[in-house]
């Protein structure tokens, strides 16, 4: 919702509602959204918000937990950084590599592992290829962050998940 919209936020969040109220969808989620559009789509009941989130691109943590408060999934984007080339990724941090050679898992379990720790309303959807990459996301929600590992992941840098046009 955040740039220029061909369709004012307030009118399609009227659209949503009417479409919930007449039984067509079941709930209302936003997506890409700013702390703005945020707070004037509260008032609908959101059921969740979609942005870029992960352990190095945490630009919008005011929001996750605006979102933690109104009882609001958050959905996180590019849940291990970016993928594009030059975004910051989360398998590049040395405290994921090292957590991930201290608890015999794979950086990316690690970098899921945090996010779940992190805030309960936290709904990760991450992408999967095939069977083995699905047992090894789901593997994620049972690793065990210590306070140790926890606050060692937490000083991680964010940074913006923004591309260079240089």
């Amino acid at each position: 919702a955040e740039g220029d919209q061909a369709v004012d936020l307030d009118d399609q969040l009227a659209e949503m509602t009417a479409l919930r109220d007449e039984g067509k969808i079941g709930r209302i989620g936003i997506s890409n959204v700013g702390a703005d559009e945020l707070r004037r789509a509260l008032p609908v009941g959101l059921a969740c918000v979609q942005n870029a989130y992960s352990l190095v691109a945490r630009d919008d943590e005011d929001m996750l937990r605006l979102c933690l408060s109104e009882g609001i999934a958050w959905v996180p984007y590019f849940p291990l950084g970016g993928a594009l080339p030059g975004l910051p990724k989360v398998t590049d941090e040395p405290a994921v590599l090292a957590a991930a050679r201290a608890l015999d898992r794979t950086p990316s379990q690690i970098g899921l592992a945090w996010l779940l720790r992190h805030a309960p309303n936290i709904l990760l959807i991450p992408g999967t290829a095939d069977p083995a990459h699905l047992e090894a996301n789901i593997a994620a929600g049972a690793i065990d962050l210590d306070d140790e590992t926890l606050a060692t992941l937490d000083a991680v840098p964010s940074r913006p998940m923004e591309l260079s046009m240089d």
